[in-house]
């Protein structure tokens, strides 16, 4: 026998009256018994830590896109500043004297590392293919100028023992500077007898009368530019300038820019869909 214990009392679901357990319906209101499945749901979290998290890496994200679209503007802002035009980034007009005969910029070191990539077979740049350099002189007297680019071994050899005045130092504490900062080395020596249009030393090298401009290509070495009169006469006055075109910096301003904005994109859209976006 079933122990009286262990029967289940029914109550009506809809005025509350006890009812037989093989009843049907409420014999009290006439309501049709029915039994109700409960189910018990674990309570879930807020998920808070989940969108904490979502909100820190979106946040890396967007800061890390901040810096490198303040690098990228910075770089494009700066060779925008100094445009010469032509891709090349440079200053120009710049005054430079010298009562000697010869003007010489410091010393260029030519370096250029080889890598092993990309192939040999497929491509194997050289300076010239990614670097260069122009340089422009205006005389402010009636001589004609000549501006030639020199080997160092071929300048000790040749111009050593000449009077000139080099340039050590050239410094321009603010974009803004009309006049920089300009040290000059003086090289005491003989007075050279011969026209620099006479000498077979020059990598490269252009004269004439008004502005002169000479674009070069370089080549690993050591390097001097000079500036001469024309005819090697002494007191050398010119408003000159030099600029280099590098392409890859275009390439590497643009870069950023467009790789900061991705990474902005896709950093707010982190933030956004992961921690702000309400669910439902």
């Amino acid at each position: 026998m079933e122990n009286s214990d262990d029967k289940k009392t029914i109550y009506c679901n809809k005025c509350g009256k006890e009812m037989p357990q093989d009843a049907k319906y409420c014999k009290a209101c006439g309501a049709t018994l029915e039994f109700k499945e409960m189910k018990y749901v674990k309570r879930q979290g807020s998920g808070n830590g989940g969108k904490k998290i979502t909100f820190i890496m979106g946040g890396f994200f967007i800061l890390t896109a901040i810096l490198i679209l303040v690098g990228g503007g910075t770089l494009m802002g700066v060779t925008g500043i100094f445009d010469q035009g032509g891709g090349y980034v440079g200053i120009e007009n710049v005054n430079f004297e010298t009562n000697t005969q010869m003007l010489i910029w410091k010393q260029l070191d030519i370096i250029f590392d080889d890598y092993n990539s990309p192939p040999n077979w497929l491509w194997e740049p050289n300076i010239g293919d990614l670097v260069s350099i122009k340089i422009k002189a205006d005389s402010n007297t009636s001589d004609n100028i000549f501006i030639g680019v020199v080997e160092t071994s071929d300048t000790y050899a040749v111009l050593g023992e000449a009077s000139y005045d080099q340039i050590t130092q050239f410094r321009m504490d603010d974009f803004r500077d009309i006049i920089p900062d300009i040290t000059y080395r003086h090289n005491p020596g003989e007075t050279l007898t011969v026209a620099p249009t006479d000498l077979d030393i020059w990598v490269a090298e252009v004269c004439g009368s008004g502005e002169q401009t000479l674009t070069w290509s370089p080549e690993k070495g050591t390097y001097w530019l000079v500036i001469m009169n024309e005819d090697g006469s002494v007191n050398v006055d010119v408003d000159a300038g030099v600029s280099v075109k590098m392409p890859i910096l275009d390439y590497v301003g643009k870069g950023l820019l467009i790789g900061g904005l991705m990474l902005l994109g896709v950093g707010v859209a982190i933030v956004y869909l992961g921690a702000i976006k309400p669910r439902y």
